[in-house]
């Protein structure tokens, strides 16, 4: 699969597990989860695990705050 998170380099992977509260995706240098918390109230989570020698955190995890802050937002005016 492909994901392309604006903002974010595009992420070519497979679905590694997938649940319908769940969604696992794992690409040669990373594991994606998207977790899926609203039967308890809770937001949605997302979890990166990177693996690449190179990999930026600080960079991802600014990445994936503005996709995810975006995505709800966009959702919430609809």
């Amino acid at each position: 699969m492909r994901l392309t998170p604006a903002d974010l380099k595009p992420i070519e992977g497979v679905v590694d597990y997938a649940t319908p509260v769940f969604l696992g995706v794992r690409s040669a240098d990373a594991l994606y989860r998207f977790y899926g918390r609203d039967a308890w109230g809770w937001p949605v989570g997302v979890a990166h695990h990177l693996f690449a020698g190179d990999a930026d955190a600080a960079a991802a995890r600014q990445g994936w705050g503005a996709w995810l802050e975006e995505v709800f937002t966009s959702e919430e005016q609809v």
